[in-house]
């Protein structure tokens, strides 16, 4: 067999395999054994067909066979396969007089370069400047949670509570539900739960029509109390009602405090690392081929096809040009993390061990409602979960190192929503997420 490269750009290699006529007398009697295992032929015993006889009586499927044996005999000792990113495709084969040919296209591995990451700039909000904003917020929320609740006889008002019968119907007049609930009127708030119960008085009703979903809906609402809600002063006693640990309001602002950091260092660690990986994929260079990029959208489009999706990805991507576009660079920058991740692990010397994904499994156990040792269990057995886990873990372990290793520069709320383009960490939507 005489091999050649015939192509070969950036990580895409094209390989061309040559068989003289002894490889082809010989993958011809691998290819009539076959077939005498699994056909009869009338006049003939079973497994005695005479190969020239199959030959004249399959014709060119007896060459497919014969070219699955050379393509089997090229693959078996093309030492590309040891670096492959997706499966080989045969992008030629025939039989000519006494010779073969085949034509293989092998999608290598990219070769990827990373830049020095040490001292990359990211941007952190103030710390300091988030903290006021979460001990104000979270005081705000213990003097709604403490606020001094009392009947009113008077109209309903912003600031007060009110107690409601709901009932809601369809438009055949059936209740789909009848319940009482307790809610406070808030000013920002401008559905009709809320706005429509304003000067309203014990023993009133509201109604209102909703669509939803195409549908129409009757909501009754009746008003069954009013309750007039004080809020305390924020003073030394306030502390106290809030926890006897609290001697004073100092004393429960440092706690706030505390807890207020611990929310905000998990939360802009996680948001430091998604400004380090976008940097990584900016800044990474992948040699991959354009052809390597298209046998993805290719896989992609034809997947599509087959689930019957396709015609309502082109339609939310305006074209299919622009779908294809938005899959290409889908595949690049996904190529260009793991890649770009792989190499900075190697480059640090980072690995996960198997106790890394005992303990993470450990801790994934209580999201998952099962046991920790169950957990262990599945991640140790599951292929596909623990090569889940731990690329998770890997890749977080890259992104802390890249990190740690940045200039972190702290800016105003102000500065940083304009520096990110918009985002921000605040106070109250940090606590939101912790709970």
């Amino acid at each position: 067999m005489e091999r050649r490269e015939t192509e070969r750009d950036k990580n895409m290699v094209v390989a061309e395999y040559e068989f003289d006529e002894k490889e082809l007398n010989i993958a011809e009697e691998k290819a009539a054994r076959y077939l005498n295992q699994r056909i009869e032929l009338p006049g003939f015993r079973k497994g005695k067909v005479p190969r020239d006889v199959l030959k004249i009586r399959l014709g060119e499927d007896f060459k497919e066979y014969v070219l699955d044996e050379l393509l089997e005999d090229a693959l078996k000792k093309e030492e590309l396969l040891n670096n492959i990113l997706l499966r080989p495709i045969v992008v030629d084969r025939k039989i000519e007089g006494n010779k073969a040919l085949v034509k293989i296209e092998f999608h290598l591995e990219p070769e990827v370069k990373v830049p020095d990451y040490s001292g990359i700039e990211l941007k952190a909000v103030s710390k300091g400047e988030v903290l006021d904003k979460y001990i104000e917020k979270r005081l705000e929320d213990l003097r709604e949670e403490h606020a001094l609740v009392e009947p009113k006889d008077g109209e309903a008002q912003y600031g007060d509570m009110v107690k409601v019968r709901m009932v809601v119907t369809n438009d055949e007049g059936k209740v789909l539900r009848d319940e009482k609930y307790e809610y406070v009127l808030v000013e920002d708030d401008d559905r009709p739960f809320v706005k429509d119960l304003l000067g309203k008085k014990k023993g009133d009703t509201v109604e209102f029509d909703r669509e939803y979903e195409g549908k129409n809906f009757h909501y009754k609402i009746g008003l069954l109390e009013v309750y007039k809600r004080t809020l305390p002063e924020l003073n030394d006693e306030f502390a106290k009602t809030v926890g006897n640990e609290f001697e004073t309001l100092e004393k429960l602002k440092e706690h706030l405090k505390e807890e207020g950091a611990g929310i905000y260092d998990r939360e802009m660690r996680e948001v430091l690392r998604d400004q380090a990986l976008e940097w990584l994929v900016e800044n990474v260079e992948l040699e991959i081929s354009d052809k390597t990029l298209g046998r993805f959208v290719e896989s992609a489009i034809n997947k599509l096809k087959e689930e019957r999706n396709y015609e309502k990805y082109v339609e939310k991507y305006e074209s299919e040009e622009k779908l294809r576009e938005f899959l290409r660079n889908y595949y690049l920058n996904d190529l260009k993390t793991e890649y770009g991740i792989k190499k900075i692990a190697e480059l640090e010397g980072i690995k996960i061990t198997e106790e890394d994904l005992e303990k993470e499994a450990e801790e994934l156990s209580v999201l998952w409602g099962i046991s920790k040792e169950r957990a262990k269990v599945l991640v140790k057995n599951k292929e596909d979960i623990r090569n889940d886990l731990e690329w998770v873990l890997l890749k977080r372990r890259v992104l802390d190192v890249m990190v740690d290793k940045a200039n972190v520069v702290e800016l105003s709320e102000e500065e940083y929503k304009k520096a990110i383009g918009g985002e921000e960490v605040e106070g109250g939507s940090a606590e939101d997420n912790e709970q």
